[in-house]
């Protein structure tokens, strides 16, 4: 019988249905399978933002599988032919290794598939064929034909990076490491194994909306457990180092803003650590790791916050934005924030920053007694009701500001003294 073509892969007008032939005697390695993580949004995140949620190019996976004029999805056949002319592995072979794997993907999805199981087989196999050779083709530039309408559009690969980070637009990393297992066994035995979560990791470590910029730490990206992409980008963000603070219950969210905690003589440095968690408070300075807003920023925090609630317990990033948003009370404070490195902005202004950490805030939940910035915004209340921090930096700030306001200062001092003196000595002389 007739083996399965690429031809039929394509052919979405038509159910496939592929000939009774299985791959036979060749070993294949199956991941075990994977817990459910890719959900629907929420409704009480996704409503008024379903642009940052929903695909714009390119759409991966099942959830939106129906929509078929994305910029981006025309590409899939022709990466699927470099796929396969790179792995030497047939069409057939692809289709019914992924299809030995449907039950195992379904249950990563939070949903009933109504896809039915050869229909599945193929939006999976394709979609995932095509961020591989994303994948492939950012790493290595040889890969790129000079045809390619993805790559020869900077702008095109830019925007679908943020389509790729979007929650219900994933594809899960187990068949994509069975995959690339496949593409990458085939090659030489001196040729560099390549894998996901490298691969993964060179895609996104440019600064990306957000995001400060990724450490270049391969080890730890090579031992990361990602379930999808993510995940992989709230890995890379997660606390690098146990909180300096003790943990504390923390009853409201009523935090002094940057420019009262400024006015109380606290300062604000660019902080040193590798993750945006890496928060430290001493000895009256704050100091908090770069923060990088680009274009996408609220695409990447959304997704980031809704993958949170759906999965986990311990909602990092959530209480990040809860901590940003506490300080920042105004536009001057993000102006603040700016003039001392912390916040990195480009096509942004501060009033634009300020309406996007607003309208995030509105997307996350205060728990009180899982709230991670419990215990420093309980130091930094504290710092701020204690008078002398307010009477210190208003003399600095109103007397000692510059040079000659401290002569002043001392020359008043010193008049005021010899006044007394001479007021005494008028007394003891009478």
């Amino acid at each position: 019988m007739e083996g399965l073509r690429k031809e039929d892969l394509f052919d979405f007008k038509n159910p496939l249905v592929p000939p009774e032939n299985p791959i036979g005697d060749k070993i294949v390695y199956f991941h075990p399978v994977s817990d459910c993580s890719i959900y629907r949004v929420p409704k009480s995140i996704r409503d008024g933002y379903e642009k940052a949620f929903s695909p714009r190019f390119v759409s991966l996976g099942p959830f939106h599988h129906h929509i078929k004029d994305l910029l981006a999805s025309g590409h899939k056949e022709s990466y699927f032919d470099d796929f396969v002319r790179e792995s030497k592995l047939s069409a057939q072979h692809l289709f019914e290794f992924v299809k030995g794997r449907e039950e195992a993907i379904r249950e990563c999805y939070a949903e009933t598939i109504e896809l039915k199981g050869n229909d599945f087989a193929r939006c999976v196999l394709v979609d995932a064929v095509f961020v591989i050779e994303i994948l492939l083709k950012n790493r290595d530039c040889s890969l790129v034909s000079e045809n390619d309408r993805i790559f020869k559009k900077p702008w095109l690969i830019n925007d679908m990076k943020y389509d790729i980070l979007k929650m219900e637009n994933q594809i899960p990393f187990t068949i994509l490491e069975d995959l690339l297992a496949l593409h990458q066994s085939t090659k030489e035995s001196d040729v560099e194994r390549l894998s996901l979560g490298v691969l993964t990791h060179e895609f996104f470590k440019l600064q990306l909306g957000g995001i400060t910029e990724i450490a270049d730490d391969i080890a730890k990206v090579s031992s990361m457990k990602s379930r999808n992409f993510v995940d992989a980008l709230r890995n890379y963000n997660l606390p690098s180092v146990a909180p300096s603070w003790p943990k504390k219950d923390l009853k409201s969210l009523a935090t002094p803003s940057v420019m009262e905690l400024s006015q109380a003589g606290a300062k604000f440095h660019v902080g040193s650590g590798k993750s945006i968690f890496d928060i430290r408070f001493s000895n009256g300075t704050l100091e908090i790791p770069k923060l990088t807003i680009y274009y996408g920023a609220d695409v990447l925090f959304r997704n980031l916050i809704g993958f949170e609630k759906c999965n986990f317990r311990e909602n990092y990033i959530n209480d990040y934005i809860i901590f940003i948003g506490l300080l920042v009370h105004s536009p001057e404070d993000v102006d603040m924030l700016v003039e001392e490195g912390i916040i990195r902005i480009s096509t942004w202004d501060s009033k634009e920053v300020f309406g996007l950490i607003k309208s995030l805030a509105k997307g996350t939940r205060f728990v009180p007694e899982d709230f991670y910035f419990s215990g420093l915004c309980a130091e930094l209340n504290e710092y701020y009701r204690i008078p002398w921090h307010r009477w210190k930096a208003t003399l600095k700030r109103d007397y000692f500001n510059s040079p000659w306001s401290i002569i002043s200062v001392i020359a008043a001092v010193v008049l005021l003294l010899l006044t007394l003196v001479q007021t005494v000595f008028s007394v003891i002389s009478k």
